[in-house]
């Protein structure tokens, strides 16, 4: 699939892709000109009696095996689906405003920012979510983390001043150069290897893993 931002054209497939911008008004015209399907934490309003019924809402033909997946691991069970909106805790209204969007999917899917507000333990049950949707659809991830973003990605896509760069992640936060040149946020592991090859000149590979990066270190320190 082909998409365009700054007028550049994209080449993407099934996979994570992460977006690191400079301005509000490029996810607001991606979301635009593909219809994207948009999941953050804010929109928690539903017009549904249960949540079945709001899944329903979104899409007569729910699918429903890819919706009881991601229930699995949200360590929710079936009855999930009959319990009535109005008893929900705000940590379950976020997991039905996740599972409603997620009937809706056709081939493209956008997490905006969706990490903010959650532990440590919802981070992990999403990025597992985003790791099982990425098999069958396309998906872009926002945060406010660069690190998250780097953790997970597969590529990446960054922007500044109508500059658009598109590679894989690893490549695209190797180039620590560009990224200070380009005023934007690095990664604190991506930084952390950049400074001890510029300034101690220590040989270091750029690792997405702390652990390979000290094995780096007591190899060649």
């Amino acid at each position: 699939m082909e998409i365009r931002i700054n007028n550049k054209k994209l080449d993407i497939n099934n996979s994570i892709i992460s977006i690191q911008y400079d301005d509000e008004k490029i996810i607001n015209k991606l979301i635009d000109d593909y219809n994207l399907v948009v999941i953050n934490n804010n929109d928690l309003f539903f017009l549904g009696d249960t949540v079945l019924d709001e899944i329903s809402l979104y899409n007569s033909y729910p699918e429903l095996d890819i919706v009881n997946n991601i229930m699995n691991i949200l360590d929710l069970n079936s009855t999930f689906l009959d319990k009535k909106i109005v008893n929900l805790s705000t940590t379950e209204k976020i997991y039905l405003n996740l599972l409603r969007n997620i009937s809706k999917i056709k081939d493209i899917v956008l997490f905006n920012n969706i990490f903010l507000g959650l532990d440590l333990n919802n981070q992990k049950k999403y990025i597992k979510i985003i790791n099982y949707l990425k098999e069958n659809y396309k998906v872009l991830v926002t945060s406010n983390d660069v690190n998250v973003l780097y953790k997970i990605a597969d590529y990446s896509i960054i922007t500044s001043k109508r500059t658009v760069r598109f590679d894989d992640t690893d490549k695209i936060y190797s180039n620590v150069k560009e990224l200070i040149k380009m005023n934007l946020e690095i990664p604190d592991l991506s930084y952390i290897t950049y400074k001890a090859k510029e300034e101690k000149n220590i040989k270091l590979f750029y690792s997405k893993d702390v652990r390979d990066i000290i094995k780096d270190i007591y190899k060649h320190v």
